[in-house]
């Protein structure tokens, strides 16, 4: 199979908290420490890790919204950290997010037409009618109809705004897309289906995904491989039956 995406010693530290003033400045433990793994073409890659393992900082530090302090994101062949954030745009239609809630990422109150629409006009793709069709197709291949166009999101269901943020990523067509907990504002039914309809999407039109997830259980029903996060390291990236042996058990009374 074709590497899409190599990750190669990535290091992000921590953000620094502030202090009181003269205080002696905190040592910054790694949110991303000396992560390495790969995703090829059409796989579904998970990793999973409980609050604070690091999980939207790899996120964030592999779409280049915080650039890391060492290590390569290599995509398509071509370093990431080494682009102007200019050069980084045309990369980002083929490399697409999609994060745990919506109403935080997205503007609430815009129409779900306006949320469609934008990302193909940033990348300057067709004309307005040729973006319609793309956009009416995006939501189609999610289950929604296109009648949810003139509705506001915070009109929509949990489950509804998801689907919406996923059809938006799949108007640009890209090749890999990374989702950070993308399911966790969705009840646990819901949130299996969606896994189930990436998995789906992986399978007809050949996208790649890469899931991080603060429970593996549900991930791992349509995961390839399954990676455990602990403290901004990745301790194991397995098949998913050998890596679920390392999740951490709960902790009991």
């Amino acid at each position: 199979m074709t590497v899409l995406l190599k990750v190669e010693h990535l290091q992000r530290d921590a953000d620094r908290p502030r202090g009181l003033p003269g205080a002696r400045p905190a040592r910054l433990l790694p949110a991303v420490c000396d992560v390495s793994f790969e995703v090829s073409a059409g796989e579904i890659v998970a990793i999973a890790g409980e609050a604070g393992s690091g999980k939207t900082a790899l996120a964030r530090t592999l779409g280049l919204l915080v650039r890391p302090k060492s290590g390569k994101v290599i995509f398509e062949g071509r370093d990431l950290t080494r682009l102007s954030d200019g050069a980084l745009r045309p990369v980002r239609r083929r490399l697409q997010f999609v994060f745990s809630d919506p109403r935080t990422a997205l503007n609430p109150q815009s129409l779900v037409r306006d949320v469609m629409l934008e990302p193909l006009r940033v990348q300057g793709l067709g004309n307005a009618q040729e973006q319609l069709v793309a956009v009416d197709q995006a939501l189609r291949l999610v289950g929604l109809h296109s009648l949810l166009m003139d509705r506001r999101l915070t009109s929509l269901s949990a489950g509804q705004r998801q689907h919406v943020a996923l059809a938006r990523v799949l108007s640009l067509r890209p090749v890999l897309i990374i989702c950070d907990n993308p399911t966790s504002t969705l009840p646990p039914g819901a949130g299996e289906a969606f896994f189930r309809l990436m998995a789906q999407l992986r399978r007809n039109e050949g996208i790649a995904f890469l899931w991080l997830v603060s429970q593996p259980q549900a991930a791992g029903q349509y995961a390839d491989r399954l990676g455990i996060l602990q403290q901004g390291r990745l301790e194991t990236l397995d098949r998913v039956e050998r890596a679920l042996a390392q999740w951490p058990a709960p902790l009991t009374a």
